[in-house]
């Protein structure tokens, strides 16, 4: 039995809606269809990246400390990151990707692309 590829992952992660914020009298469903159509318009060849713990952080990690994982998709600042280890997707931010910081957002890939 093979691991599932990040892209694997990710598509799979799309019906997973939690801790995602849907504004009063916007339509959910439409709401996430748009967060999945806009994630899949900016999917990349997946690669290993890494960003700095930055303050609100994550509670199993340092700040300042680096956090690793494979980038799905990227756009403007914006980075989707799959980390493998905790099967979960983190929240990059930055332009530079050799300097981008890790503020504390993860969970589904949803939220953290809404985020």
């Amino acid at each position: 039995m093979s691991t599932p590829s990040p892209l694997e992952k990710l598509e799979a992660a799309f019906s997973d809606t939690s801790g995602v914020y849907v504004n009063q009298g916007v339509d959910e469903k439409t709401y996430f269809a748009d967060l999945v159509s806009d994630i899949r318009s900016h999917i990349s060849v997946p690669f290993e990246i890494n960003a700095q713990v930055t303050p609100p952080g994550f509670p199993d990690r340092e700040i300042g400390s680096m956090v690793s994982g494979i980038c799905v998709a990227h756009s403007a600042g914006y980075w989707l990151v799959y980390q493998p280890e905790q099967d979960t997707f983190y929240c990059f931010w930055g332009t530079n990707p050799a300097e981008l910081q890790a503020p504390g957002i993860f969970g589904s890939a949803l939220y953290c692309w809404s985020a």
